[in-house]
């Protein structure tokens, strides 16, 4: 067994609860031990005793409950350490009828805290999606709730509650590890939810900035910038031709909602109005009607205004009249938008 440095190392890297010293024995006698020590000893590693077991040297029957004890692996290694000792230093008998039933209930005790510990903290250590290794079992509260931390996401609630406990009592470490991970892990959940909705609100409010820009001739990226009062602020004073209808609807926006309902809908309704006015007021300059009064009249008494201002037997008043008797908005519109201008053309040629 020429492996005693480097079972020393395993067991003191890996947390293990390694006894003080090696249990003192005397050197074992030369007489081998009774068939029956070695039949009660084989079974605490679940060694089947056959004729030939029983024949090996007591140092090589050791070595068996050795290996049979690695074949367990980390639950036996306190049997496992004590067999490679006491073959090392020669006190076998003391092993076979004492020593390997201290280890075992070692390793039981051992393996009965673990359990308590895995019950413990296995949900924590889920909850941040890392291993529970035999490493983390071993170590006591403070140690595993600064694993907690080393695990939780930046500028979290379970970081910051993880950074306090280990500062506080062991019953405060201990809360921490069976509840107030899970507390604190909602908190951020509800945090990410919150930040979330009012991303896509904000979204949505963005959207709509940068459509109602389009109206007015804005660039998109700065009306996505803009919160809505300075968005409204820009239109007014930068935008929108004074007195217009724009400037007007803009002008009138005093609350956050009244500037919500100017950008979801009203710069279209003043876009569409002030189209119309100007539509309005170049048809009316072919006839001399002022551009004010002009976008004060409806379309309908408009073609009639232009009717009467116009000269008689022009084409401008054909084309007027013909618009009034139909009666249709349709056809005003089509007189106002192009029919006064062709008419004009021809009183021109």
């Amino acid at each position: 067994m020429a492996a005693s440095v480097v079972l020393a190392a395993i067991t003191v890297t890996t947390g293990v609860l390694v006894p003080a010293a090696a249990t003192a024995a005397p050197i074992a006698a030369v007489a081998q031990t009774p068939e029956e020590v070695r039949t009660n000893a084989a079974a605490v590693v679940g060694l089947v005793i056959t004729p030939e077991l029983l024949r090996l040297s007591e140092s090589d029957f050791v070595h068996e409950i050795y290996l049979a004890a690695q074949r367990q692996g980390d639950v036996a290694e306190e049997v496992r350490y004590e067999a490679y000792h006491a073959d090392t230093i020669g006190s076998t008998s003391y092993f076979l009828e004492t020593a390997i039933y201290l280890a075992h209930q070692r390793d039981l005790d051992r393996e009965a805290l673990y359990q308590v510990r895995r019950t413990e903290r296995q949900p924590a250590a889920a909850l941040l999606g890392f291993e529970l290794t035999r490493m983390l079992l071993s170590q006591e509260d403070p140690n595993f709730v600064f694993a907690l931390w080393e695990h939780a996401p930046r500028d979290s609630f379970v970081r910051a509650a993880a950074a306090a406990a280990v500062k506080g009592t062991p019953a405060e470490k201990k809360e921490f590890i069976v509840h107030g991970i899970f507390v604190e892990h909602q908190r951020d959940v509800d945090a990410a939810k919150e930040a979330a909705e009012k991303e896509a609100a904000e979204k949505i409010l963005r959207d709509a900035r940068v459509k109602a820009a389009a109206a007015v001739g804005m660039d998109a990226r700065l009306a996505a910038q803009l919160t809505d009062e300075q968005f409204v602020r820009d239109v007014l004073y930068r935008f929108a031709a004074p007195n217009s209808e724009m400037w007007i609807a803009a002008y009138s926006c005093e609350t956050p909602e009244q500037r919500r309902a100017f950008i979801d809908a009203g710069i279209f309704e003043a876009a569409a109005k002030d189209k119309v006015n100007d539509l309005k007021a170049r048809a009316a300059a072919v006839v001399g009607v002022e551009a004010s009064y002009a976008r004060y009249l409806e379309e309908g008494p408009l073609v009639r205004e232009i009717w009467t201002r116009s000269t008689p037997g022009t084409h401008v008043q054909a084309a007027a009249r013909r618009a009034m008797d139909s009666q249709s908005p349709a056809e005003w519109r089509a007189f106002l938008e192009t029919g006064i201008f062709v008419a004009q053309a021809a009183d021109k040629s």
